[in-house]
């Protein structure tokens, strides 16, 4: 009979997605990961579409996203599971290994940034970087990268912020604030310079980001 102290608990599998148009690239990477032991390719896309169809990514911890997709963009992508209630970490692949691609992917809200040019070693490295709950960033400064944008803003445009992505409008914000519709846009507009946001999905992205709205 097998002692208690014998008994093995199974490792926890990460159910994994890759999202990369060229089939002998995703095979390669599939290689990769099932070969780490603790994570497990579960589904294989090739655009855009298919990784953002109804019930794709459903229980999927972590999404593997090729930047250049036939059908449009990564980093769109991105801006789409940022609204969703539920997605899975992202880390995204890329040709480049630019800070700019990285800051992009990282402000859109992807866990980690990989170039495809690193060593097969950097993989395991950014997978266990990002169950870490840390960021990953390729060996470029996270530092320079994903600052705290929230620490640049006002007590009172960080307020405006706060009931802005709460769905609050100007002159709901003045009334609650006691301040005049002219000074609640003149705050937002300071903001959105400030946190490099062009539109309201942006504030929404950099807000869940940060924790202020789950």
């Amino acid at each position: 009979m097998m002692a208690s102290s014998d008994i093995v608990t199974p490792r926890p599998v990460t159910p994994v997605a890759l999202c990369e148009d060229h089939a002998i690239v995703r095979e390669g990477f599939r290689q990769l990961i099932d070969a780490l032991g603790g994570y497990r390719v579960l589904r294989e896309f090739g655009s855009m579409e298919q990784v953002l169809a109804d019930g794709a990514l459903d229980g999927i911890a972590l999404l593997i996203l090729d930047l250049s997709l036939p059908d449009g963009n990564g980093m769109d992508v991105l801006d789409a599971l940022a609204v969703r209630a539920r997605s899975p970490k992202v880390l995204v692949l890329s040709m480049h290994d630019a800070q700019a691609f990285a800051h992009d992917a990282l402000g859109r809200g992807a866990a980690g940034f990989l170039s495809k040019r690193a060593a097969p070693e950097a993989l395991p490295e950014a997978l266990q970087t990002i169950a870490r709950g840390e960021v990953y960033s390729g060996g470029l400064p996270t530092s320079r990268i994903r600052g705290d944008l929230l620490a640049s803003l006002t007590p009172r445009e960080h307020e405006v912020l706060l009931r802005l992505v709460a769905g609050m409008g100007p002159a709901q914000i003045g009334e609650t604030l006691g301040l005049n519709i002219k000074t609640v846009y003149a705050h937002r507009h300071s903001l959105m310079l400030k946190l490099d946001a062009r539109n309201p999905m942006d504030l929404y992205r950099i807000a869940r980001q940060h924790g202020l709205i789950s």
